[in-house]
């Protein structure tokens, strides 16, 4: 190509990307006028490339930008505090940290970042301030590991976990950024004596952000954040973040139970129960029974492990429990007996969690001659088996009688949301055995060939 259209090609992406041109470039490409680092942003359909547009300016690309929704956020933000209600994955973290590197180029400094555990702080900075830093040049920055402190030119960041927030008192600071907020403020101390104290000092601006966790302190302070002029607040969901694709989003959000997809995707405030199964007494009927001639009986064996208890659920072809009984702290041989017993008693098809242990029972009831099926528990079939039970409950599928253990363990059977998905558990000290067992006879087991047990 000549130098003739060379020149004709560059003068005409100037002209594209010159903001005199432009009476309001929001939205459109332009060049950033800041004096301390020029940016160049561009719609990506318009084809013009990186290296060519760095040649053009003469400046290097940071790599990473705001997307419109963090632009909300950040720019031109002249409010004292700012709370932000997100969905998981948005990128507000990522923001927090190209927020605070920005200002630490400009020399404010004390600055402090609080976030839940050590671990993801070192995480975070390997992973956001560290390749920020570098993409944007910046020579003279220093992580130290062991203090938590990162330093650029002659600004410094602090980075305390929230676990101890007495460790972080003592300290004044100019701006503040509590990440993951919906878990950190669970402890009140860390917000009523530990950060207010903090920001006296430099009249501190304060960032507060994360995905919500029920209504705690971090709903408060959003709702607080409604009413004072000096205050602002924001939601956004996952789908606001566009890096992200919207079918993957849908996907996560179609595998979790409503009020968590709420919470954990659109970012809304819900009560923080936790609660998994919640239409348990509609469900409530009946009575047991014994077996009737030419009915069909579905079996859900969950074997004991430790403290735990061996439970036994039959249900009928209505799906209405007709027998439940459960043992413990007794030998495997009578507890085989006892299985064996009331399993032929009703000629049903069983069901048996064979995780570990549950193997080699399997076997032994096999052997006895139990019409009984392997049910091998992981994380992703567990999850599966539960959320048919949830799906039946909730359509009142099925039915039992006023059976207090069960109804007891239906009630206090929670989730959590763990950065690998919704986990489904008994709280702490409690069972979940008549659950399982239930669970495993909801699923109906017919043959080896049945699609339920594909998840095997």
């Amino acid at each position: 190509m000549g130098n003739i259209a060379k020149k004709s090609i560059t003068k005409k992406i100037l002209n594209l990307i010159t903001p005199k041109s432009i009476p309001d470039a929001k939205g459109i490409p332009f060049v950033s006028q800041s004096p301390s680092w020029s940016q160049v942003y561009v719609q990506p359909h318009m084809g013009i490339s990186k290296r060519l547009l760095e040649g053009i300016t003469g400046k290097k690309s940071t790599g990473f930008q705001y997307h419109d929704a963090q632009k909300t956020i950040f720019n031109d933000n002249n409010f004292s505090v700012t709370v932000v209600a997100k969905g998981r994955r948005f990128g507000l973290t990522q923001g927090f940290a190209f927020y605070v590197i920005n200002r630490m180029r400009e020399g404010l400094t004390p600055i402090l970042w609080v976030d839940t555990v050590y671990s993801n702080i070192d995480k975070y900075v390997n992973r956001y301030f560290i390749p920020m830093i570098k993409q944007l040049s910046i020579k003279d920055y220093k992580w130290s590991k062991t203090d938590k402190t990162l330093r650029i030119d002659n600004s410094t960041c602090d980075f305390r976990s929230a676990d101890r927030p007495e460790n972080m008192e003592g300290f004044g600071y100019r701006l503040m950024i509590l990440n993951e907020a919906g878990i950190i403020l669970r402890n009140e101390y860390l917000w009523y004596n530990a950060i207010k104290p903090m920001a006296l000092d430099y009249s501190a601006k304060i960032f507060i952000g994360g995905t919500p966790k029920g209504k705690g302190l971090f709903y408060e302070l959003y709702s607080k954040a409604k009413e004072l002029d000096d205050w602002t607040c924001f939601t956004f969901s996952s789908y606001d973040n566009p890096h992200i694709k919207k079918i993957d989003i849908d996907k996560l959000a179609s595998e979790m139970p409503e009020p968590v997809m709420r919470q954990e995707i659109w970012a809304e405030f819900i009560h923080d129960d936790f609660q998994v199964f919640r239409n348990v007494s509609t469900c409530i009927k009946g009575k047991l029974s014994d077996p009737v001639e030419g009915e069909v009986y579905y079996a859900g064996v969950d074997v004991a492990k430790h403290k735990d208890w061996t439970v036994l659920t039959i249900i009928d072809s209505t799906n209405h429990v007709v027998y439940f009984g459960r043992i413990q702290h007794h030998s495997w041989t009578l507890q085989k007996q006892w299985l064996v017993q009331n399993i032929s008693k009703y000629n049903a098809k069983t069901l048996i969690d064979s995780t570990g242990l549950g193997d080699v029972i399997y076997d032994d009831l096999l052997r006895a001659g139990i019409d009984i099926y392997p049910y091998r528990f992981t994380s992703e079939s567990k999850k599966r088996l539960i959320e048919s039970l949830m799906l039946s409950i909730d359509q009142v599928q099925i039915t039992f009688p006023d059976i207090k253990v069960l109804i007891d363990e239906l009630n206090e059977f929670k989730y959590e949301v763990t950065p690998n998905g919704v986990k489904y558990n008994a709280p702490n000290g409690h069972h979940d055995d008549c659950v399982i067992s239930l669970a495993l006879a909801n699923i109906k087991v017919e043959d080896n060939s049945n699609s339920n047990l594909s998840w095997i």
